[in-house]
């Protein structure tokens, strides 16, 4: 009688213990939820925050002479890489595509791809996960290649 009073806790204590566990387990599927939650939010927020400055700026280089020198072709008098943006920019919301790409033909080819690249590094930011390597190589090899578009569109001006 005794050893089936023992049984009968251990399999009472089992149960209560899987019911912890399993209790765990969601309250922890929840919280992963709401910070995911969170960081899509925070994600979100910071890309308004861009856009915002970003239509500012717009509005302030259409409707003032302001606009922001580039500051390598006034001290050096050579084109860097992302001359020509501003002005890229301006062709493109007036859709004249073609004076756009005339303006800075590697920044208008990889433009989707920085976006892209700025949407993807704010959320991971937010949601303190690492970058990824393959993402790391992405962004090393943009990079190279920013920079010999900036060396060679001044030794072969297109």
């Amino acid at each position: 009688m005794d050893s089936k009073k023992l049984s009968e806790k251990d399999t009472n204590n089992d149960s209560q213990n899987e019911t912890k566990v399993e209790s765990r387990k969601e309250s922890q599927k929840e919280s992963q939820k709401e910070s995911q939650k969170e960081s899509q939010k925070g994600t979100l927020k910071s890309i308004l925050i861009i856009l915002a400055i970003g239509v500012v700026y717009f509005f302030i280089v259409k409707f003032t002479p302001f606009a922001i020198p580039c500051y390598i072709k006034s001290f050096t008098g050579y084109d860097c890489p992302t001359c020509g943006m501003t002005r890229m920019v301006m062709a493109i919301t007036r859709l004249d595509f073609k004076s756009a790409f005339s303006y800075n033909r590697f920044m208008f080819i990889s433009f989707p791809f920085i976006v892209a690249e700025i949407i993807y590094l704010i959320y991971i930011n937010e949601s303190k996960k690492n970058v990824g390597r393959i993402n790391k190589i992405l962004l090393w090899g943009w990079t190279v290649l920013l920079v010999l578009y900036g060396i060679l569109r001044n030794i072969y001006p297109i």
